[in-house]
């Protein structure tokens, strides 16, 4: 079994470093985001690039990693989160509307943010400095959390196929100890068997015996007819 783990781990090890977690971004931009069909607003925008499969969905489970953090009530569809009345401490003390947009395309996410201090009043660079820059530091913090959540899905995935493994293992020494208790007893009817074969050989001697004492006596009465 150790023999078993140490090997696994070590695939494990190779794996890691033979995949690695080449998730790069580019810089954050301001740009008018749509935040429904006939409406834009003010916000942030970064791209992620080199991502694997898993990346959305490690970026989501960021996203919301985060937004519990923040003790933020939200409502989420489709990868796009919203909150309305809120206090972002990591953003501002100022109570806000938050929306967060993730988009696949083409091999690439978008991650973009917008916060509104009032009725569609975006933050911006020019009026909101401090608010802006804690938003565009958030954004490019994502892409650590981002490769942080892959590696914990790949652990979770190693981890249920090592479960996996250990249950075949353990099947395999079932079956394995069931063999060799049928040897057992196989070997233990083979010694009986062997002690039949040399008490019928000992009372065939003997019965050939008396059979050849037998012969002799009527032969011997015949001779005295």
């Amino acid at each position: 079994m150790k023999k078993i783990n140490t090997i696994i781990f070590s695939l494990i090890f190779l794996f890691f470093m033979g995949t690695g977690f080449s998730v790069s971004a580019q810089n954050v931009s301001e740009k008018a985001i749509k935040i429904e069909k006939k409406k834009s607003l003010n916000g942030f925008e970064i791209q992620f690039e080199g991502i694997s499969g898993d990346a959305e969905k490690a970026l989501e489970i960021a996203i919301e990693k985060w937004l519990h953090s923040q003790k933020i009530k939200y409502k989420e569809k489709r990868c796009n989160y919203h909150a309305e009345e809120v206090i972002v401490k990591q953003f501002s003390d100022k109570t806000s509307d938050l929306h967060i947009f993730v988009e696949e395309k083409k091999g690439k996410i978008t991650l973009q943010v917008v916060q509104t201090l009032g009725y569609d009043l975006a933050v911006n660079s020019q009026d909101h400095p401090q608010e802006s820059q804690n938003i565009r530091s958030w954004l490019e913090n994502m892409v650590k959390e981002v490769r942080l959540e892959q590696i914990n899905l790949q652990i979770a995935t190693l981890q249920d196929n090592l479960k996996d493994a250990e249950k075949e293992v353990e099947k395999n020494q079932k079956t394995d100890e069931s063999l060799k208790n049928d040897i057992e007893d196989y070997k233990k009817k083979i010694a009986d068997a062997e002690k039949d074969i040399e008490k019928n050989a000992a009372e065939q001697k003997e019965n050939e015996q008396k059979r050849e004492e037998l012969k002799k006596k009527i032969a011997e009465l015949e001779k005295m007819k």
